[in-house]
C-alpha cells in the first residue's frame, strides 16, 4: 500500500516511553499471542539516521532532514508520504510512516512489513518495491520506512484506463495481461523466500514509467511453512472462499485468488459485486460465485482469468 502519514500521527506517542521490539518472522505469527510470543527481540540497530547507497552515491541523513512534498495514500497502520531530503531535492523517497504503540496491530504491521521489506526489498527485484532504510522518529513515536517512489497504485490508475479507452481497446488486453505477469513474478519471487503476500490489491500493485509493476505492503505478510500458512489476515473482499470465516492452512493460491479478483476488478473497472454488504458478499462467495469474466477481453486472458479463480476454488469440495 502506498499509504503517507503526517508528523501528526499519535501525537500522545511523544509523552510515551515505547517498547521498541519486532517479532521474529521465522514461523508463523499469530496475533492474539503475540504478547506471550519468545520469538521478541529489540530493534536495536534502528536509529533516527542511516547511511544508504543512493543511485550509487553514498548519502546520509537523520529523521529531521525528511521534507513531505505530499501524500500519495494511507491505510489502516500508516500512511505514505512523497518525500526529499532538506537542501536535497534530487533524492527522492516514498516514505512510510507507522505508529509504535506498545501492544496491538501497529507494532504487528510495522515490524512484518519492515522484516519483510528487509528480506525482500534490498534485491532489487524488478516487480518488488525497493527499500532503502528504516528509521526511528523518537519525537513522534514512529518507523518510517524509506522506499523508490513510483508513479501510482493501480486502483487510482485503473479508472483513468476506463476513462480513457473504449471497452475493447486492444491496449486494455496487453495492460492486464502484463501486469499479470509482473505481479506472478513478484509472488513467485516471495515464495522463494518462502514468503506470502496476503493482501495483493490494487492498492498494492504500483506502476512506473515505462509500464512496469511492482508489489508494496508487506504489513501482513506471512511466512509459510511446507508452502502453508495458518494466520488469518488480509482484505476480506479479496480472500478467497475457504478463508471466509473459516480456520484453515492455505498457501500461495490465496494470493492467486487475491491476484484473478484485482485483475477482474482492474479489467472492468470495478471490484466484483461491489455494492453488495460484506455479509452477503461472503455468502456468494461460500457459495460457489463465478465470475462474469468481460467478454472484451480476448480468450487467452479470460482463461487466465478462470485458472486464478478454479485454481483455489477446487480446495472448497
Amino acid at each position: 500500500m502506498y499509504s503517507t502519514i503526517t508528523n501528526g500521527l499519535s501525537r500522545s506517542a511523544k509523552r510515551r516511553k515505547l517498547r521498541l521490539m519486532c517479532i521474529d518472522l521465522t514461523g508463523d505469527i499469530e496475533k492474539n499471542n503475540e504478547e506471550n510470543s519468545p520469538n521478541k527481540y529489540e530493534f536495536a540497530d534502528i536509529k533516527d539516521s542511516c547511511k544508504i547507497d543512493y543511485n550509487g552515491e553514498l548519502i546520509e541523513f537523520n529523521v529531521k532532514q525528511l521534507i513531505n512534498i505530499k501524500k500519495l495514500g494511507e491505510g489502516s497502520f500508516a500512511v505514505v508520504n512523497l518525500t526529499k531530503l532538506e537542501q536535497r531535492s534530487d533524492v527522492i523517497f516514498a516514505c512510510k510512516r507507522m505508529t509504535l504503540e506498545d501492544h496491538g496491530n501497529n507494532n504487528y504491521t510495522s515490524q512484518s512489513d519492515l522484516k519483510a521489506m528487509r528480506a525482500v526489498g534490498n534485491d532489487r527485484h524488478p516487480h518488488i518495491v525497493h527499500f532503502y532504510a528504516a528509521l526511528i522518529d523518537l519525537t513522534d513515536g514512529q518507523i518510517i520506512i524509506c522506499m523508490e517512489p513510483l508513479e501510482t497504485s493501480m486502483d487510482k490508475f485503473y479508472p483513468i484506463i476506463h476513462s480513457h479507452f473504449k471497452p475493447n481497446n486492444i491496449l486494455l488486453d496487453l495492460f492486464i495481461t502484463r501486469l499479470a505477469k509482473h505481479i506472478v513474478l513478484a509472488l513467485d519471487y516471495l515464495k522463494s523466500k518462502n514468503l506470502i503476500h496476503r493482501d495483493v490489491k490494487p492498492q498494492n500493485m504500483l506502476i512506473s514509467r515505462p509500464i512496469i509493476f511492482k508489489l508494496c505492503d508487506f504489513g501482513i505478510c506471512g511466512i509459510l511453512k511446507d508452502s502453508v500458512s495458518s494466520t488469518h489476515l488480509g482484505s476480506l473482499r479479496y480472500l478467497p472462499p475457504e478463508r471466509l470465516g473459516n480456520v484453515c492452512s492455505y498457501g500461495t493460491r490465496s494470493d492467486m485468488w487475491a491476484l484473478g479478483m484485482s485483475l477482474l476488478e482492474i479489467s472492468q473497472g470495478h471490484l466484483p459485486l461491489a455494492s453488495e454488504p460484506i455479509m452477503s458478499f461472503m455468502a456468494q462467495m461460500k457459495n460457489g460465485w463465478q465470475p462474469d469474466l468481460p467478454l472484451t477481453l480476448n480468450e487467452n486472458t479470460r482463461d487466465l482469468l478462470s485458472l486464478l479463480y478454479r485454481f483455489v476454488f477446487s480446495f472448497l469440495f
